[in-house]
């Protein structure tokens, strides 16, 4: 019923990720109809223009125009590289390829989105699945001791004095969001072996021990007198449902795709909270703060439209039915 009253009541976005994703609809000639709708709205034309102006070398920011923002916002949309209308708005992957691996590109915040979005690029999965051992070297331990004694460090910036210092030797193996987002780019492609690590990573930042971690991390030590800001952690939402700041669906989504989530008893729990929602007509209705549309890094799930017209008193309800409707369809 739900499916159906969004086929006939959502905008072309909507209607044609669910044909594809939860109906699982593959036939292009039953599809087109919808593509050609989704394509020529004003949302889409403006975000394959970003793609078509795309500075692969300009990777990490809160800027519409950024790679970690670009690529994943056209995914949002159903589009993905090996489309015609993604492709002819690319450059060709010898040159995209040619500024990706080179080896002072910044890999971390970049591959996952360039996976996400089904680049055929050669080295993309291999650094991913060098970065998920260095990972999982750490957190098979379960050790949440992260934080150094900041009594060894005399020479902490003033800024920085009231954050906790990450210990060296475990900076570069603490696992951040855009981590996540690769994992669940690669998971269905990736040995069981390294699926298992997957599995042990995720386990790792759902654990209650991992609530006690600051969501940006902390500060991280890189020589005498020299500090930095480390964050992006991944600390999980719906911890806390009397905080709504803690209530950000975009990464309940993301999570939903891993299945040490979905069996985890936290995820069930927030299911069960989210059905206070449903609406007398089996729809659902979130609260707008679940639902934001910002300037900001789309890991930081301010990026949530889905081009449903906002003048429509509807335009909630469509997006939260479908929102519940793909988290519910990773517990079949």
């Amino acid at each position: 019923m739900q499916i159906e009253w969004l086929l006939e009541n959502a905008a072309p976005v909507i209607r044609y990720r669910t044909q594809t994703e939860l109906m699982n609809i593959d036939d292009k000639k039953l599809l087109q109809e919808d593509m050609t709708a989704l394509v020529e709205l004003p949302q889409t034309q403006k975000r394959l223009t970003l793609l078509r102006n795309l500075d692969y070398n300009r990777t990490h920011g809160s800027p519409a125009n950024y790679l970690e923002n670009v690529l994943p916002m056209l995914n949002d949309f159903g589009l993905y590289y090996g489309m015609d209308v993604f492709n002819q708005e690319t450059k060709s992957i010898s040159e995209i390829s040619k500024i990706v691996l080179d080896e002072n590109y910044d890999k971390i915040t970049a591959y996952p989105f360039l996976l996400r979005s089904k680049f055929p690029i050669n080295g993309l999965l291999d650094f991913t699945i060098e970065r998920i051992n260095a990972i999982y070297d750490f957190t098979r331990h379960m050790d949440f001791d992260i934080y150094d004694d900041k009594k060894k460090y005399k020479d902490v910036p003033i800024n920085f004095q009231d954050r906790p210092i990450i210990k060296p030797e475990i900076d570069s193996k603490l696992p951040m969001i855009y981590d996540i987002v690769a994992m669940e780019a690669v998971y269905n492609c990736v040995s069981v072996e390294t699926q298992v690590k997957i599995d042990n990573i995720i386990a790792y930042i759902i654990a209650p021990d991992y609530d006690v971690v600051q969501s940006m991390y902390g500060i991280r030590y890189a020589a005498p007198r020299k500090y930095y800001n480390k964050g992006w952690a991944c600390k999980k939402p719906f911890n806390d449902t009397q905080n709504y700041s803690n209530q950000n669906l975009h990464r309940l989504l993301l999570y939903s795709s891993f299945p040490t989530v979905v069996k985890s008893k936290w995820f069930q729990n927030v299911l069960d909270y989210l059905t206070q929602y449903k609406t007398q007509n089996g729809t659902y209705l979130f609260l707008k703060e679940y639902l934001p549309e910002a300037d900001g890094n789309w890991v930081s799930g301010v990026r949530m439209s889905l081009a449903e017209n906002k003048r429509t008193k509807q335009w909630s309800e469509i997006e939260s039915t479908f929102y519940m409707l793909k988290l519910l369809s990773c517990t079949e």
